[in-house]
């Protein structure tokens, strides 16, 4: 059961960022058309990015309540809670900021197979976690 929780809680967190994107790019983005894209041409790579970065900012920033309380919006919705596994180190914003940085942008998923199948993901042993 606590996979599905996981993978749903997930699954949350994914539709907000992607909320988020849809926001950014159908609502605020169009307001400054005009100073982004002056000649009318597409997007350049260096605006995208910097828009991607600024949807990262604002996805942690929607993000930050729920992670000083050792959750995420998806987690906090499922019950779920993440927990040290170091006895010795309590959890903090930072170990929490720490392991969905390492879990969702520089592993892109990768990391988090193993909670398939319901073993610990390589985010969590990094970070000295586990989800409850």
């Amino acid at each position: 059961m606590l996979i599905i929780k996981r993978l749903m809680a997930n699954m949350v967190d994914i539709a907000v960022f992607l909320a988020l994107i849809l926001l950014f790019f159908m609502v605020i983005l169009p307001f400054f058309d005009d100073f982004l894209r002056p000649d009318g041409e597409y997007l350049s790579l260096p605006i995208a990015g910097v828009v991607l970065v600024l949807v990262l900012l604002i996805n942690f920033a929607v993000q930050y309540p729920f992670m000083v309380i050792n959750q995420t919006i998806g987690k906090a919705f499922f019950g779920l809670r993440i927990v040290s596994t170091n006895n010795n180190r309590p959890m903090t914003f930072w170990i929490v900021f720490q392991r969905e940085l390492f879990a969702k942008v520089f592993t892109m998923y990768l990391m988090a197979i193993p909670v398939i199948f319901g073993r610990q993901g390589q985010h969590d042993v990094a970070c000295e976690t586990e989800v409850v």
